[in-house]
């Protein structure tokens, strides 16, 4: 008798693992990436559009910043003006920098991350 149910329950068993679909099932949705690579490229979405929103959160603090000392709403011209970009910035090295980096210190950012930075501090970095 434990034979036979042990049959039963594995033949049972063996036939609810084939589920067949009449129709198959479309993916409609636009996270995913469609094509080959779906979930890589659905992990990739997912990485720019949370670096996207810490941006859009960065500039959003900056903004606020600038319209408390201004009294108004920055312009474009306003909110760029303050940070310049290296002309050719290596692999490694300096990127960007602040206005008053070079004189006064202030931030830059590196390959390895924002920082503040001395006046000194700058100069070495930008020999780099």
């Amino acid at each position: 008798m434990k034979r036979f149910v042990l049959i039963a329950l594995a033949c049972f068993a063996m036939a609810g693992c084939k589920k067949t679909r009449d129709v198959p099932v479309q993916n409609t949705s636009t996270d995913m990436g469609g094509g080959s690579g779906g979930a890589v490229q659905a992990v990739r979405g997912a990485v720019t559009r949370t670096v996207t929103a810490a941006e859009l959160h960065d500039l959003h603090l900056y903004m606020t910043n600038m319209k408390l000392s201004l009294g108004r709403v920055p312009t474009s011209q306003e909110t760029w003006a303050d940070i310049s970009l290296v002309d050719r910035p290596q692999d490694e090295g300096l990127w960007a920098y602040d206005q008053a980096a070079p004189t006064q210190g202030g931030w830059v950012l590196t390959h390895s991350e924002p920082r503040r930075v001395t006046a000194q501090e700058f100069a070495e970095l930008s020999r780099q």
